[in-house]
């Protein structure tokens, strides 16, 4: 199977999303620095998770990885866009240093161009 470099760059941003956000959260628990609620910290240790396992299988032209890198895209750009229309808004526990209505803008970009990448012909192609 040849690898395509969309498919490299975005399964390799998935890994370092989750394992740079891992580590983040994992070292600022052991410093005891984290001021963020134990249900959040869950919620980010899952998405997390969540995003290097796309990662992987997504450079492992894993089926189940494409479908549900797919999916998962499409829920974030959804919540984003009711963010934007102020319908639901997230606590500030999950908040950072980085301006959120950035951070959203930013997150919609990358998500479409995703939806965008993967759903076309060829690429779809290689994960059937």
């Amino acid at each position: 199977m040849k690898y395509k470099r969309g498919i490299i760059l975005f399964g390799t941003i998935e890994i370092l999303i989750g394992v740079i956000t891992l580590t983040t959260v994992i070292l600022s628990f052991l410093q005891e620095e984290s001021t963020k609620p134990p249900a959040v910290l869950i919620f980010v240790l899952t998405t997390a998770i969540i995003s290097t396992g796309l990662g992987l299988g997504i450079l492992r032209y894993n089926r189940a990885g494409y479908y549900l890198l797919l999916y998962f895209a499409s829920i974030i750009i959804l919540n984003k866009i009711l963010i934007f229309a102020g319908i639901i808004s997230l606590a500030g526990a999950l908040e950072t240093v980085i301006p959120s209505y950035l951070k959203n803008i930013i997150s919609v970009l990358y998500h479409g161009l995703l939806i965008l990448y993967f759903t076309r012909k060829s690429i779809r192609e290689q994960f059937v």
